[in-house]
């Protein structure tokens, strides 16, 4: 897969082939709450906070599950933890729905 320097999410929003869904949040009005989240991905939450401040939350057991890959979930991470940049992470993937929450958008979910 060919690394990606632009990471402007929306490129990335859509359905991929298997159905897996990426979620673009932009706005803090629009920022899911644990439950509505929980719902989205399907189970437990997993949130992983990346450089530029966006916030990507997932199904913390999709892999475990077999969830169908979310291909435009992986795209943006491996755009972002690329191997140049960390030791881990760059040939990681994203399992099932995935929400992308925008550094301006994030109130609930900030560290």
């Amino acid at each position: 897969m060919e690394n990606k320097t632009n990471t402007d999410a929306s490129e990335f929003y859509g359905v991929d082939d298997e159905g897996s869904k990426l979620k673009i949040i932009e706005d803090q009005k629009d920022e899911p709450d644990l439950a509505a989240a929980q719902k989205f991905v399907g189970g437990y939450v997993q949130g992983i906070e990346f450089p530029n401040g966006d916030y990507m939350i997932m199904n913390e057991d999709g892999k475990w599950k077999n969830l169908p890959l979310n291909s435009k979930a992986t795209e943006l991470w491996r755009a972002t933890f690329t191997k140049d940049k960390y030791i881990w992470g760059h040939d990681d993937f994203v399992a099932g729905p995935a929400i992308l929450i925008k550094k301006q958008a994030l109130k609930r979910w900030a560290s």
